[in-house]
């Protein structure tokens, strides 16, 4: 074997660090509070990182121990995103919208030795929350005004620090250690593919190759002329990796803080010059309305081009919706066991007209590096002939290959993940179809089919259409107990004006439409009107909670 002349240098967000302090030190970070703007500039952020790291590091955490956040999209989030992977501890970001006794356990499961908590989660939690012996220091973050009567009880003030005072006395300059690219960077909790929480361990080697697959033109092509608003909290899957890539390219960066309102983001993204920005459908959908309501606030957003958008299916109405504003919607898939990101959806120059309307609402084609397969159920490949579903399966050097701590099997084992033709895989646990030119396009979580006479019903598929219905502002569609046919097709509707008299129009509409796209089986037997959905913590409808309330609205 002939042996590459080339330097070894580690893939590591050390890189990213140094990146933006030497070429981009003046670039700001728009942080939006509910009470304020504050502006940094990454030449500040890395050299408070610095203090945060020397100040960690005074506190006993060595390489490998974990440090938690439970904390919103600022500048502070942002300091702790460089100072705890580059200083060789792993960053622990824990979802701000789980109930405190998750919170203890993910603690607990993770070991981690530090917690830094946003003042505003800290003040609703603390009476609840017991903070597990593992943890030697409670950091609390100022994204609010410091409430003296929400301190902590008697046993676990001696825990706590104010994160200013924490880093104030600390100098900026600190020895950065030489850090190993298969190190572990970085530990997000997801549900998985099996239910359960299940943490997914980031090495830098896949985060560093992740940020610079954020980059690619073909792709969510973040550049140094960006301003980048991650409006997906940072404390899921790294906000889609959006901060480590804009500090990459050296974009500006704009955080909202905890507000997704739209006037917050009109605000913010005038404030800022935000070119592009990224979040769930809901977020979008709700700020779509806005502008549409409000021509003042179109005009104040002239700055925005681009929206990559994830988390559910992205309806044509959606992407139609924002071109009228001069704003390229790209739909976007993804999730915490692949970094996040997977696949986008650009358009290939060899497509036929007729073929584009289509393939845009479509999940998208593989980043490079990432290779998709959909299989069946006995594990065989199926074509990629724009029909046939299966599981889709990812391989990819930034794909988890197994979940923290082994919470897999007794034995070690995964359903979540197999190996065959000499890769890992992924199962993803989602229904997919590939067409000839690859572009994948989600059917449906497995979970989610519904089966009806022996034949499985695409929920969404269904909802999109409903989507695209102007009267229409959300839609799920969920399967109940049939005694017949085993499960029939409900749409769940939130109208975009909800009176009796919209309602009794939309019901005498509902069958003709949605004839013209599924044959009369798969079309939903009952329709039933919501004033709001059930949202999940990610912001994703929950069908699970939309499942239990439909039935007990049924029975009551």
């Amino acid at each position: 074997m002939l042996t590459g002349l080339m330097q070894q240098v580690p893939l590591t967000l050390n890189m990213i660090r140094e990146r933006v302090a030497v070429l981009y030190p003046d670039k700001t970070v728009t942080t939006r509070f509910p009470d304020r703007l504050h502006v940094a500039t990454y030449r500040e952020i890395v050299e408070r990182a610095g203090q945060l790291a020397n100040a960690i590091r005074e506190c006993g955490v060595d390489r490998g121990a974990r440090v938690a956040t439970l904390a919103w999209n600022s500048h502070r989030h942002l300091e702790l995103y460089l100072a705890v992977p580059c200083m060789g501890a792993v960053l622990h970001t824990i979802n701000a919208r789980l109930s405190s006794g998750d919170i203890e356990k993910l603690l607990a499961d993770a070991e981690d030795e530090l917690l830094f908590v946003d003042q505003s989660i800290w003040r609703t939690i603390c009476a609840d929350i017991r903070v597990p012996a593992c943890v030697k220091r409670v950091v609390v973050m100022e994204d609010e005004h410091v409430d003296e009567a929400a301190a902590p009880s008697t046993d676990q003030a001696r825990l706590c620090a104010l994160y200013e005072a924490f880093i104030e006395a600390q100098p900026p300059n600190i020895d950065w250690p030489s850090l190993g690219e298969d190190e572990a960077s970085g530990l997000c909790y997801t549900s998985g593919t099996t239910g359960d929480p299940k943490g997914v361990l980031y090495s830098h080697r896949s985060t560093t190759l992740h940020t610079l697959g954020c980059l690619f033109v073909d792709g969510i092509a973040m550049r140094e002329r960006d301003v980048c608003l991650p409006a997906v909290p940072m404390f899921h899957a790294n906000a889609w990796g959006f901060p480590y890539a804009a500090m990459m390219a050296g974009a500006a960066l704009a955080l909202l803080c905890r507000q997704t309102d739209p006037a917050s983001l009109v605000e913010l993204i005038n404030a800022a010059g935000v070119t592009m920005a990224t979040a769930v459908p809901t977020v979008w959908s709700n700020f779509l309305d806005h502008l549409r309501a409000e021509p003042a606030s179109a005009a104040r957003i002239a700055s925005m081009k681009r929206l990559p958008v994830g988390g559910a299916a992205v309806s044509r109405s959606l992407i139609d919706g924002f071109a009228q504003f001069g704003i390229e919607v790209m739909h976007c898939w993804g999730m915490t066991e692949i970094s996040p990101l997977g696949l986008t959806n650009v358009e290939r120059s060899d497509l036929a007209p007729e073929e584009r309307p289509h393939t845009r609402t479509a999940q998208g084609l593989p980043i490079p590096t990432c290779t998709v397969r959909i299989v069946d159920e006995h594990g065989r490949r199926l074509p990629w002939d724009g029909t046939a579903p299966g599981e889709l399966q990812v391989a990819s050097p930034w794909a988890a290959a197994g979940y923290f701590g082994g919470s897999a099997g007794p034995d070690g084992s995964s359903r979540s993940f197999t190996r065959d033709e000499g890769r890992e895989w992924l199962r993803t646990g989602d229904i997919a179809t590939i067409d000839p030119h690859g572009y994948v396009r989600i059917v449906d979580r497995a979970k989610d089919l519904i089966k009806s006479g022996g034949e499985w019903i695409s929920s969404q598929a269904i909802e999109l259409q409903l989507a695209n219905h102007p009267d229409v502002r959300e839609a799920a569609a969920i399967g109940r107990p049939d005694p017949k046919w085993q499960e029939r097709p409900i749409a769940c509707i939130v109208l975009q004006h909800d009176t009796p008299e919209n309602r009794k129009r939309f019901e005498m509409q509902f069958k003709p439409y949605m004839s013209q796209f599924f044959p009369k089986w798969q079309i939903p037997d009952e329709i039933s009107f919501w004033n709001d959905l059930p949202k999940g913590k990610t912001g994703k409808i929950d069908k699970m909670v939309l499942r239990q309330q439909f039935m007990r609205n049924r029975e009551g």
